[in-house]
């Protein structure tokens, strides 16, 4: 007994300078374990987050304290009515036969259904929304009607070409805040920031070409030029989603302005998300206006019990959010990657990595990540090669994560499973951060 007792306590003293980053990997296995168990993802996610919180140390009492707080955030419930409002425009644009004409459009103009199933969440991905994934979902299976197309491959080719631009396009509130502490933290421009960022998206777009490897070949069949008149229609069929573009970025610029002009800063939550919430507002109640649908079909769609299963989902995921946040889980691990000596460059790619993975949200990974790994950097001149390598590890491993939003939607709408997706998007994530990693090593050669 004392052998086993002296046994237990040397992997204890092994496993103490990582306790932080065990405890974390322990809840996000859980979470993964309990969903191929079939356990609902909503019960599976509240599971992980508890196991966080104890594992760090807080007491039940505390813990469950933390979660009914995260359940009750004020920016909680602006996102659940964003889910929701999400949800019922793809529904009256689908009822309206809208969705049907942005497909249409686009198969003709793009002529290969492929090209237009990377195109369709592309184009989408333009419009940072919690769960947008589910927005171009309908649009995806569209393009790929009359092709026997796995719901495995249509998830993966929805979520991963929805979120090529995630590295740098200035309207998602996780690159706004990279570019926030990159400015304060390294003295960075946001011009700088940008320029830098953007050659990101290249590697991930021919990387998402691996997720079409095998398909049918229905889906390559090149079909003759657009008739005259097809740009035209598809501008009308996506009114709805530039209007929402339109009043988000006029929206920003008006929280800049108010920022610069009067020192008061509305870009925090809960009033970041008032731009997004304000434009799909206006985008739904003008299209349910403009569609003519009877009051009966409109009642139907706001009442659908679909609907709040999938911001049940979303409501969790923020919960273990909160739960994570509370225990200061991203600090700790920062800490004792850097306190193991580990080279550089490898805690600027592990430590957003792990975070993305964590928490399943740009937000979450930089906040998490940045203020520790900013200041090992910001004297180096080649800082923004050490920024690009984080943001793009940090984006990949969100990517990775089974509680990302979009990643629970697409695969939802789909009816598939994480491990069917997972086998699709992995080679693709690997061939990623291969680039990533060689425009990094580019980067310091060239500054």
């Amino acid at each position: 007994m004392c052998a086993e007792i002296q046994w237990l306590q040397s992997i204890g003293e092994a496993l103490a300078p990582v306790d932080a980053l065990m405890s974390m990997l322990s809840g996000f296995a859980l979470i993964l374990i309990l969903t191929r168990l079939r356990v609902p993802i909503s019960a599976a996610v509240i599971a992980g987050a508890v196991a966080v919180s104890l594992l760090f140390g807080q007491a039940p009492a505390a813990t469950g304290r933390t979660l009914i707080e995260g359940f009750f955030r004020l920016d909680m419930l602006l996102l659940a009515i964003i889910i929701i409002v999400v949800i019922v425009l793809t529904q009256v644009m689908r009822e309206t036969g809208r969705l049907q004409e942005i497909v249409a459009s686009l198969r003709l103009l793009l002529r290969r259904p492929a090209v237009s199933m990377a195109a369709v969440p592309a184009m989408i991905g333009m419009l940072p929304m919690p769960g947008g994934a589910l927005f171009s979902a309908p649009l995806v299976a569209s393009a790929a009607a009359g092709a026997d197309v796995e719901g495995s491959r249509l998830s993966a080719i929805n979520y991963w070409f929805r979120h090529v631009w995630e590295f740098w396009w200035p309207l998602y509130p996780g690159v706004i805040l990279a570019m926030t502490l990159a400015r304060r933290e390294a003295g960075v421009n946001d011009l700088t920031f940008l320029r830098f960022q953007l050659p990101l998206s290249i590697p991930m777009i021919f990387a998402g070409m691996l997720i079409f490897i095998g398909s049918h070949s229905d889906l390559h069949v090149s079909a003759p030029p657009a008739p005259a008149g097809t740009k035209r229609r598809l501008l009308r069929a996506t009114a709805p989603i530039w209007l929402i573009i339109l009043i988000y970025a006029a929206g920003q610029a008006m929280i800049s302005g108010l920022k610069e002009w009067t020192g008061l800063d509305l870009s925090v939550e809960p009033w970041g998300k008032a731009p997004i919430t304000l434009g799909l507002a206006v985008s739904l109640i003008w299209t349910i206006a403009t569609s003519h649908l009877p009051g009966g079909k409109i009642a139907k769609i706001f009442t659908a019990g679909s609907i709040y299963k999938m911001v049940l989902i979303v409501m969790m995921v923020m919960v273990y959010k909160n739960a994570v946040e509370a225990v200061d889980a991203g600090r700790l691990m920062g800490e004792e990657l850097a306190a193991l000596h580990v080279p550089t460059a490898v805690v600027v790619a592990v430590l957003p990595l792990i975070a993305g993975i964590v928490l399943g949200v740009a937000v979450g990974f930089v906040g998490a990540s940045f203020p520790i790994i900013l200041p090992l950097v910001a004297a180096r001149p080649d800082v923004s090669a050490y920024i690009a390598l984080a943001y793009a590890f940090g984006h990949i491993g969100q990517m990775l994560s089974p509680i990302h939003i979009c990643y629970i939607v697409s695969n939802d709408y789909f009816k598939t499973t994480n491990r069917a997706v997972y086998l699709r998007i992995l080679p693709a994530a690997a061939a990623t951060m291969t680039g990533a990693v060689g425009y990094f090593l580019l980067l310091r050669w060239v500054i």
